[in-house]
């Protein structure tokens, strides 16, 4: 490894150390309410603390009014896990259930930061480097480029390291299955593993749905590939199994360790779908410039013009229709004998097409600040044995 790939990798690890001293999102209350506390650092703070002291079946339950957990599975036990190093780490105050809430020591400010740093490096760096590899088609010193400009690239890290998020690990995880995605013409093993990467990457982060349409698109015309019916279905058979098995080792949990035996499944897992998918927020938002707020503009005033009840599915129909354009040359290429970076550069510019798609027409959420409560009356009903009520 010569020396300017180390920089190349190096550089962008700098850029993100010399991001840690900085403010997070609503340090110190900066939220803007003063019943509110914290943002996106609290609430990924929160989800440690309350994975790590709670039965998994109050993950999605735990007090929701203040930041409570939203996103899927995989991002929950990764929170448990980060919590359970915090606590050992950093000290059993920085996860305290209830009582650790809006906790910023500068230890544990510095290990939180270190954790995107640590998903950086061993999630959405080397899925970079093989996607950038194949497109520098042989050319050490493109690929080295296209890594450098997808690791600095200035959203990323300004979300992840800068404001708080996790975002680096669904996007990893989504060039992984791209990369495995479009190495061979028939549905076969890199499929499979591509398929559970895609997976993993839809359960870490619900963003992760951008790209499904074109993911779909793309292995169903492979799938169409056979000229036999029975070998098109046992192709759709064997990525039915791969995404199956995969969602069913990550959501049985669940299910298994149930508050209560007599709890269905539509029980325990509405409230963590609703939790994931809170349309009860309803279509417009403040925080959103999509299409639906533009229209919403007067004299048009869409928002008045369309009931509440049909507002998500036209939403739905909307985003299909925008979709289309970009999923239809991707199965087509699917079908296709081409190479795989021509695979490979249409999946990526389709799911960058099918992302645009969601962001503008469909149906969008977002944490709102009345959705936070003060930190010193909130109470759930599952821990008031060990709490008592101010």
């Amino acid at each position: 490894m010569n020396s300017k790939t180390i920089l190349t990798f190096l550089l962008p690890l700098l850029l993100r150390s010399v991001i840690m001293p900085f403010p997070h999102s609503g340090e110190q209350n900066h939220h803007g309410s003063k019943t509110a506390y914290g943002g996106d650092y609290e609430a990924q703070r929160h989800w440690m603390e309350l994975t790590l002291h709670l039965p998994i079946s109050q993950w999605y339950k735990y007090d929701v009014s203040y930041w409570g957990l939203d996103y899927p599975p995989l991002i929950a036990y990764g929170s448990y896990a980060m919590g359970w190093i915090s606590s050992k780490l950093v000290g059993e105050e920085s996860v305290a259930l209830f009582d650790s809430r809006g906790y910023e020591g500068p230890v544990h400010k510095a290990f939180m930061r270190s954790t995107v740093i640590f998903w950086d490096a061993f999630v959405y760096f080397p899925m970079v480097y093989l996607i950038a590899k194949r497109l520098g088609q042989g050319c050490h010193d493109r690929t080295l480029q296209i890594c450098l400009g997808a690791m600095i690239q200035p959203s990323l890290v300004a979300i992840d390291n800068g404001h708080f998020q996790y975002n680096n690990v669904c996007l990893g995880l989504a060039l992984g299955a791209f990369h495995f995605m479009t190495l061979a013409d028939n549905i076969g093993v890199y499929d499979v593993f591509g398929s559970i990467l895609f997976c993993l990457a839809l359960n870490w982060k619900q963003m992760t749905l951008y790209y499904a349409p074109a993911v779909f698109a793309f292995l169903l015309g492979k799938c169409f590939r056979q000229k036999a019916g029975a070998e098109v279905l046992r192709s759709i058979a064997i990525l039915g199994v791969a995404v199956i098995s995969t969602f069913f080792t990550l959501w049985f949990p669940f299910y298994y360790y149930r508050q209560e035996p007599s709890e269905s499944v539509l029980e325990v897992f509405g409230p963590i779908l609703r939790r994931i998918f809170p349309f009860s927020r309803g279509l417009f938002e403040g925080k959103v410039a999509n299409f639906w707020c533009v229209a919403n503009i007067k004299p048009i005033s869409i928002r008045e013009r369309i009931p509440g009840n049909l507002q998500p599915l036209c939403a739905l129909a909307l985003t299909l229709t925008m979709m289309l354009p970009f999923c239809i040359p991707l199965f087509i290429i699917g079908r296709q004998n081409s190479s795989p970076a021509k695979k490979l550069k249409a999946l990526l510019w389709g799911s960058v097409g099918t992302s645009l798609a969601f962001f503008l027409a469909s149906f969008q959420v977002h944490e709102k600040v009345s959705h936070c409560v003060p930190l010193d009356y909130r109470r759930n009903p599952f821990l008031l044995k060990s709490h008592q009520v101010d």
